[in-house]
């Protein structure tokens, strides 16, 4: 409230409630309720009780010190500056009584040291007086609103003594004293000035708050962490579950194929059988045709003929009658050997699965260096990392089946963290064998086994790891515009049958592969009529489509798998359904399209049939991405302009970028398409570096590969990178108008 309107509302402060009259001589209950001290001592003789009084506010009983002596209640000192204030309010209309004189006066003046009013006769008197030479006083008719603020502002009395003001700080008594108490009551305590004691406090109290607010942000980065880490775990647990269900799936599959296969087996088993049946029984049939027909035609003769004619010699019934000597000849069923198969109960594998787990949850740790102990053909671990299976039956452990020169191994996987590919088996001339095999976090692991027999068990062994390396294996193309060779290729996708697009982009088409770098067809020409294609750039498959960014014609075309148009999407323009320039395109969880439209700054989602659903990050997030791929829960973004990668969560709010323009390690120079390798490693085609990094998703560095040329391994300006189904990657090399494929 402003003093304006405090002075016109000052009425409603400076009543008695009791009386509802101005205060006089205001006294403070303990309550803190304020009332007149005659209208206190009416209470007090009307309720005939001296050591108390009932509040007339809050109707509490308050104990009235000095037997009751209602005068040694604390003066309301408050309002008595606001009943000091209130003349001045009122002197237009109704003048103010003179401090010295009792004269009422319209023409006064207001001393602030003395807390009084001073007529005009009076005022050159008390201006005389030498020990009021300091004193300020201001004619009424001159008060401003900061000089009502000032009476309002009157120093604080002392309860004892009254009108004395509070001065000083008894240091041992720890309490607001004026000089008079300090002669009396406090002699011979360290005492300092009120202003100073007051200042000291300050001061702690501004340090106090200081360290609180250091502590409370301290709390908030605590607790921003610790959402943080909630938010890990949670992911982490969908992705741990993520795992076991694809780890049940995937065993339950393979009980289905084992189940399946017996299902075959049964059924070639009952049809063979059915077939010996079936025979048997036409054979019987054909039988009881045969004697049907005899039946009928001895009753025929017994019918038709005569005595004398029945009597004559007749070869049908001399047979029949040999026929009915002899024994029958009868069809048997072989008894109970007609089934001849049955299932017998695998009990060792039923007992062995009630038995053991489906997995184990480990504390995640990150060895450098992990050794296989023996411990039996039942058990050894390499580590946290795997554990060796053995392809025989029910046998788990660090056990290799050795067969035919060669060995047949598989890692099992007990952290999510630590997925493996397929080892790599390789002979030595000692007759041991060195297995290599991929594994997240520390590269390649590699361990040596001998094998003594037909089985190696038991032997302890100790793996090594080394930094990842990556080595060309394969080159397809060169350039031309003949089926299988490129002219600047840019885009580069798989899919499920490990089938290879790369978008030909100089030559305005898309060609297939096989992984081998056979090749297998080709679709598109120069044009903007549908199906035709201008600078295509980024390609991606979806449920057998081929979804194409014709990125010189603004638009996103869709094919099927052999190349025929379906329909497509965009024009040129800068709303937010319109494209220009199109660069990367994926697929996002829900089956929708993230375009990276390149020349409009921005990423931008729609649904397969081309509707505009959202874009993702704020204005002025990108300069010129390239490409967008989702990865789990996080959107990730190569931001060309700005040489980084920026990624966000499914929602699209950004949560971090790494990487800076430059040529070091974990540094970019134009970064290109992105992709995620089976380690779960993010690959980005650093272009005008002329090499392709390896970061873990948390934007650490992890390895490189390729240099500038054009020799077998290098690049000039690679583009895109793809995974196929074995975790090789296939690169497209840009300036050299080929695709490379490395392990």
């Amino acid at each position: 409230m402003d003093i304006k309107t405090f002075l016109d509302n000052i009425y409603e402060h400076v009543c008695c409630p009791v009386c509802s009259n101005r205060f006089t001589d205001p006294k403070l209950l303990p309550c803190l309720h304020s009332f007149c001290l005659n209208c206190l001592k009416r209470i007090q003789a009307t309720s005939g009780i001296r050591d108390t009084v009932l509040c007339p506010e809050c109707r509490r009983n308050s104990t009235i010190p000095g037997n009751g002596d209602l005068n040694t209640l604390p003066t309301n000192f408050r309002l008595n500056s606001l009943l000091d204030a209130l003349p001045v309010t009122e002197c237009k209309t109704s003048g103010v009584k003179c401090g010295n004189c009792d004269k009422r006066r319209q023409e006064s003046a207001y001393c602030f040291t003395c807390c009084s009013f001073w007529c005009n006769d009076c005022l050159p008197l008390h201006n005389r007086i030498k020990t009021f030479k300091e004193h300020h006083a201001l004619a009424l008719k001159d008060f401003g609103h900061e000089d009502f603020e000032n009476i309002f502002k009157q120093p604080t009395f002392c309860t004892k003594h009254e009108k004395k003001e509070l001065e000083l700080f008894c240091q041992k008594c720890k309490t607001t004293i004026c000089n008079s108490c300090a002669f009396i009551d406090h002699e011979g305590h360290d005492k300092i000035a009120l202003d100073d004691a007051a200042k000291e406090q300050r001061l702690r109290i501004n340090r106090a708050i200081k360290s609180m607010k250091r502590k409370e942000q301290k709390k908030g980065t605590r607790t921003a962490k610790l959402d943080e880490k909630c938010t890990q775990v949670r992911e982490h647990a969908v992705r741990v579950k993520s795992n076991v269900q694809q780890f049940t799936d995937n065993l339950i599959a393979a009980i289905e194929a084992k189940k399946n296969k017996i299902f075959d087996e049964i059924e070639k088993k009952a049809k063979k059988c059915l077939g010996r049946l079936g025979g048997k029984r036409q054979e019987i049939e054909e039988k009881m045709k045969k004697d049907q027909t005899e039946i009928e035609k001895c009753g025929k003769i017994l019918r038709r003929s005569t005595n004398a004619q029945i009597m004559q010699p007749n070869e049908f019934l001399d047979q029949l009658f040999r026929e009915e000597s002899e024994q029958e000849d009868i069809v048997e069923l072989d008894g109970d050997n007609v089934i001849d198969f049955d299932f017998e109960r695998n009990e060792e594998l039923f007992n062995d699965v009630h038995a053991k787990q489906l997995g184990f949850l480990k504390r995640i740790t990150n060895p450098k260096e992990s050794t296989v102990e023996g411990k039996g053909i039942s058990e050894g671990t390499v580590g946290l990392l795997a554990e060796l299976v053995v392809i025989t039956r029910n046998i788990m452990g660090k056990q290799v089946y050795h067969q035919n020169n060669r060995i047949t191994m598989e890692i099992r996987n007990h952290e999510e963290h630590y997925c493996s590919t397929k080892p790599q088996i390789h002979g030595n001339k000692d007759g041991s064998y060195k297995i290599s095999y991929f594994a997240k976090e520390t590269g390649i692991c590699q361990a040596s086994v001998k094998v003594n027999g037909q089985h190696v068990r038991g032997s302890p062994f100790k793996t090594e790891f080394k930094p990842r390396l990556f080595k060309s294996v394969l080159s397809v193309g060169k350039q031309g515009s003949a089926p299988g060779m490129f002219n600047l290729p840019k885009g580069i996708a798989v899919n499920d049958k490990d089938e290879i697009g790369v978008t030909d982009s100089g030559n305005d088409r898309i060609q297939i592969f096989l992984a081998d770098g056979t090749h297998l067809r080709s679709f598109g020409r120069k044009g903007n009529q549908q199906g035709q294609l201008k600078h295509p750039r980024g390609i991606t498959f979806y449920n057998d489509n081929i979804i194409v960014s014709d990125s010189g014609n603004h638009r996103i075309q869709i094919f099927d798998d052999q190349g025929h148009y379906l329909h497509q999407f965009g024009e040129q323009g800068k709303l937010n359904h319109l494209l220009d320039r199109p660069y990367g395109v994926s697929i996002d969880s829900d089956g929708n399209v993230i375009v990276a439209d390149f020349n409009n700054n921005s990423i931008k989602i729609f649904s397969l049939d081309g509707q505009f659903l959202r874009t993702i990050g704020e204005e002025g997030s990108f300069i010129n991405p390239v490409h967008c791929i989702q990865h789990d829960n996080y959107l990730i973004v190569s931001d060309n302009g700005n040489h980084c990668i920026k990624v966000f969560d499914k929602q699209g709010k950004f949560l971090y970028n790494f990487g800076m323009k430059g040529a070091g390690d974990g540094e970019l120079n134009l970064p290109g398409f992105l992709s995620v390798d089976k380690a779960g490693h993010l690959v980005v085609c650093d272009l005008l570096n002329d090499r392709i990094q390896v970061f873990k998703l948390t934007g650490e560095f992890i390895t490189k590969f390729g240099a500038p040329g054009k020799e077998k391994g290098k690049f000039t300006t690679p583009v895109s990178t793809a995974i196929l189904s074995d975790g090789r990657i296939i690169v497209t090399d840009h300036g050299n108008h080929r695709v490379l494929v490395f392990e």
